[in-house]
């Protein structure tokens, strides 16, 4: 059976990711917040899309994903056009969507969230899953709250924080693959650190996602620093236990993209209350956001959707060179001059059209 994505839902993803990018560009000629179509058709449509697809076991998406797909580009523009009530409902539409994904793979209680004999991958897909579906019901709160109900008011609980929201399963996924190619015949210690891990980093962000609604200043700093270092330990045990594959090359890369958000997240939260914040904190949040969508998660989604196609015809180490040059540099510079935002894009686009319909080196048999 061939499992690679099909070339419709190719062109269907990378339209979205594509327009994901430009959306983040567009508050340059158009005096509107396109934030939440830049965010959402990113993280929520080619993210929430591509944990199906993994989940469906890469077959051929059905008529649920295809459902998903659609469905999630239409909350996008609900919420982008403040149409919060049809917003609320395909949020639950699609919380529903991705649940019955969920069950059909794992159980209604993440049992093997606790225990051992489950591997760490596992894990983390479950979690992926569990995560993207609480997103969606806790957006769908928000919105009735915040428009109808009004039951209580936080500064910080606000549908545009939804982009940690809807990010984190797509970087649990991540993770799911980066742990799924580690050696078979690891050590004991090892294997008991991949499940620390696991908890760390699952506790961590949801006690960061807490820290921000409370506003906790020292709170923020501490788990963030937490979650840096667990990231820092889960990427020595990658680079020396990850069997010597292509896909290996390009989640080290993802890797080093998650310890530049980690760290240009600690230096926002430490001058974001500053003075210096006008001059320095914008470009380090530019630079955060990019680093998170179009590095970590971007290279994560990327590997899974050509999993079935690897090892793929282009040059490892240029391409790679070729995503940090764009997205660690250009990209971030293009949000405060100008001139740079065309070159952005197309380098952007010829980055992702290469990666997503570049030829394999090893025909796979059918």
């Amino acid at each position: 059976m061939d499992k690679r994505l099909p070339v419709v839902f190719r062109l269907l993803l990378f339209t979205s990711m594509a327009a994901a990018f430009i959306f983040g560009f567009m508050d340059q000629y158009v005096n509107m917040n396109f934030e939440r179509l830049h965010i959402f058709l990113f993280n929520l449509t080619s993210g929430g899309f591509t944990i199906l697809f993994i989940t469906g076991r890469r077959q051929a998406p059905g008529i649920k994903a295809g459902l998903f797909y659609a469905l999630s580009i239409l909350y996008a523009i609900l919420a982008f056009m403040e149409l919060y009530i049809p917003a609320a409902a395909a949020a639950v539409i699609l919380a529903v969507i991705v649940e019955s994904f969920r069950r059909e793979k794992f159980q209604i209680f993440p049992a093997i969230f606790f225990k051992a004999r489950y591997s760490t991958s596992e894990k983390f897909h479950d979690a992926s899953l569990l995560c993207l579906v609480i997103a969606l019901l806790l957006s769908a709160f928000v919105i009735v709250n915040d428009s109808w109900l009004r039951l209580f008011y936080f500064q910080k609980l606000t549908l545009d924080v939804f982009f940690l929201g809807f990010s984190f399963p797509v970087s649990l996924i991540t993770m799911s693959i980066i742990f799924g190619i580690l050696e078979n015949n690891i050590p004991v210690n090892v294997i008991m650190f991949e499940h620390l891990a696991f908890w760390s980093v699952c506790a961590g962000v949801i006690v960061f996602f807490l820290f921000i609604i409370a506003e906790s200043f020292s709170g923020e700093v501490f788990i963030s620093t937490f979650l840096f270092v667990t990231v820092l330990l889960i990427f020595l045990v990658f680079f020396r236990y990850g069997r010597e594959i292509q896909q290996k090359y390009f989640l080290v890369s993802a890797i080093y993209f998650l310890l530049f958000t980690a760290i240009t997240g600690i230096l926002y939260i430490l001058i974001k209350n500053t003075g210096s914040y006008e001059l320095h904190g914008r470009i380090i949040l530019r630079m955060h956001a990019f680093y998170s969508l179009y590095g970590w998660n971007l290279t994560g989604m990327m590997v899974i959707i050509r999993w079935e196609d690897f090892p793929i015809a282009l040059n490892t180490r240029k391409a790679i060179f070729f995503h940090w040059g764009v997205i660690l540099i250009l990209a971030p510079a293009a949000k405060f001059i100008p001139v740079l935002t065309l070159p952005a894009i197309a380098a952007y686009i010829i980055f992702l059209a290469v990666f997503f319909f570049s030829g394999n080196r090893v025909r796979t048999s059918m």
